[in-house]
């Protein structure tokens, strides 16, 4: 489903955000109720905005400008989806990705793409984000974290700060086993880079990985 519709609001298995008709240099993506197995993927072979195919029970998606919202049922987090939902974004602009609510069983792949700041408002729990090369300081804010693994390009400094307590804590080859009053780590170079990732929690952590991958071989 595509076109007008999607100012007020569409429950479809298949929606399709167009570009929007003015200049867009930054879209955001929003789950107003959280959000559980999704598979989110920038696509540089797309000629949207975005393009959703969800399972049942079916959210809401509406779309404003350079901003797309998603928003599912009270109470739908509860039932067993029939398949995950997929959702493509552009990368002709960066994005921003803004949830509410808690994140369950999400594979977001964003390499392909510039993210210029991501935030949890509710736990994450077994999921996975990789994220690309930034563009100045991109902050990553989570609330509590359960199983959570969190990839980033080889050479870029990350700085990870943990408010309270903390297991099972990897930061690329080191490990924190336990820790009670926060943690306040960085990788080397990260204080004068200008292109680096800051990534908060406010809560606690049960299985955190921040972890750089090496560039890919020539070949490969």
């Amino acid at each position: 489903m595509v076109g007008d519709a999607l100012h007020v609001g569409v429950a479809a298995e298949r929606v399709v955000v167009p570009l929007p008709g003015t200049g867009c240099e930054q879209a955001r993506l929003g789950f107003d109720n959280g959000v559980e197995r999704l598979v989110l993927h920038a696509d540089q072979a797309l000629h949207a905005l975005a393009e959703a195919r969800f399972g049942e029970p079916l959210p809401v998606l509406w779309s404003t400008g350079c901003s797309v919202h998603v928003e599912y049922p009270l109470g739908s987090r509860l039932l067993r989806r029939t398949r995950p939902n997929t959702i493509r974004v552009s990368t002709a602009m960066a994005w921003s990705l803004d949830v509410h609510g808690a994140t369950a069983d999400m594979a977001a792949d964003l390499t392909a793409v510039r993210v210029a700041v991501a935030s949890f408002h509710g736990g994450v729990a077994r999921s996975r984000l990789a994220v690309g090369r930034p563009h100045g300081l991109c902050t990553i804010r989570l609330s509590s974290v359960k199983d959570l693994r969190i990839t980033r390009p080889a050479d870029t400094p990350v700085r990870l700060e943990v408010a309270k307590g903390a297991t099972n804590v990897h930061l690329d080859g080191r490990r924190f086993g336990a820790v009670a009053d926060g943690l306040s780590e960085q990788t080397a170079a990260y204080q004068g880079a200008r292109d680096r990732y800051l990534v908060i929690v406010s809560g606690g952590v049960d299985g955190l990985t921040v972890q750089a991958l090496p560039d890919p071989q020539p070949g490969r």
